[in-house]
């Protein structure tokens, strides 16, 4: 059996199998090989693109998320659409991905922000496999429970109001706030991940920010 990278069997221990998804295909680890970090992909083979901690994460097959990273970055002369990955999302469908030359992308739907911290501050000596490693090892993180428009968290009271995910569900708004539509739990409900980010890419300018600096500025739009 392979050895798992020292992240991903903590990441195990500290939030046990991921449920209710299907591994992927042998063809589709294959072909990522020497584009994602094998540690990840070494991972993947071994546990399903299920869900962890209630749907707070989950993992997905990266060709099926092409379309919505296409929409997302298409144009961009940085962050190349077909040089990009989506490995997993957040209940939110904030997007992780991998970058072929930047490393980690998060892009995050219902707030339209970009983060790369490698575009701003390079680590060229950093392992691909210990920068991945750690993102994924912080998938519990705070930051992925999104804030409303009053700044309070939303996951724990969506889960109340409607229960967990499903495997490729998020909590996504009926009407999205590049819309009018307000980010409340009221305005939120489980939706599918795929159409529901698809949605989320045509209707919301996307806006690459620094986050390597506290202050977290704005840096520029994303794509075309």
């Amino acid at each position: 059996m392979t050895d798992l990278f020292i992240t991903y069997q903590n990441a195990l221990k500290d939030f046990g199998e991921s449920q209710g998804g299907s591994p992927l295909p042998s063809t589709t680890l294959d072909a990522y090989r020497g584009r994602i970090p094998d540690s990840f992909l070494d991972f993947m083979s071994l546990h399903s693109a299920g869900k962890w901690l209630q749907g707070y994460f989950q993992f997905c097959n990266p060709d099926e998320y092409k379309s919505v990273l296409a929409l997302v970055l298409g144009g961009d002369e940085e962050l190349k659409p077909e040089r990009t990955h989506a490995l997993g999302f957040s209940a939110f469908g904030d997007l992780v991905a991998w970058n072929e030359d930047y490393k980690t992308v998060k892009i995050n739907m219902l707030y339209g922000r970009v983060s790369c911290p490698e575009l701003f501050s390079p680590e060229p000596d950093m392992d691909p496999k210990i920068t991945l490693g750690i993102v994924i090892g912080n998938v519990k993180a705070d930051s992925y429970d999104n804030p409303d428009e009053n700044g309070k968290p939303m996951f724990k009271r969506l889960l109340l109001a409607h229960g967990a995910l499903q495997v490729g569900q998020i909590y996504a708004p009926k009407l999205h706030p590049a819309l009018g539509g307000p980010i409340t739990v009221d305005n939120l409900r489980p939706a599918g991940a795929l159409a529901a980010m698809t949605i989320a890419a045509q209707a919301v300018p996307f806006t690459l920010y620094n986050t390597s600096i506290p202050s977290v500025p704005a840096v520029r739009e994303v794509g075309a």
